[in-house]
């Protein structure tokens, strides 16, 4: 599927589901976390709205690894993926899929499977 992200043309293997959804994310066992919103979703990662301006913080860059944890009553996601683009004038950033612990996978299953 091919879409556009910041007027680039790019090619999505999964198609993406609009999800509002709270989530914290850092970039190292070290780092603080960031607080946010998933705003869509795949079986391939999710693209993130930051709570703060990420211009300030300037932590997110291409290729980072990150852990994310999102805890909501209907949806439960935790893992590692890693930063694929990031963009300080939307305050957004897009995260893939690298590792989902068992009960994530099985809430990123039945979530998609109901669309």
């Amino acid at each position: 599927m091919e879409t556009s992200q910041n007027g680039q043309l790019e090619k999505r293997e999964f198609s993406r589901i609009d999800l509002e959804a709270k989530v914290t994310l850092k970039t190292s066992e070290a780092e603080p976390k960031i607080l946010g919103w998933i705003q869509n979703i795949s079986h391939g990662g999710f693209r993130l709205k930051a709570d703060i301006p990420l211009i300030l913080k300037n932590i997110f860059h291409i290729g980072d690894e990150v852990l994310f944890e999102a805890y909501e009553d209907f949806f439960k996601l935790k893992g590692k993926g890693q930063v694929r683009w990031a963009s300080t004038d939307l305050n957004e950033v897009g995260i893939k899929f690298d590792e989902l612990d068992n009960r994530g996978k099985e809430s990123l299953e039945d979530f998609l499977g109901m669309f």
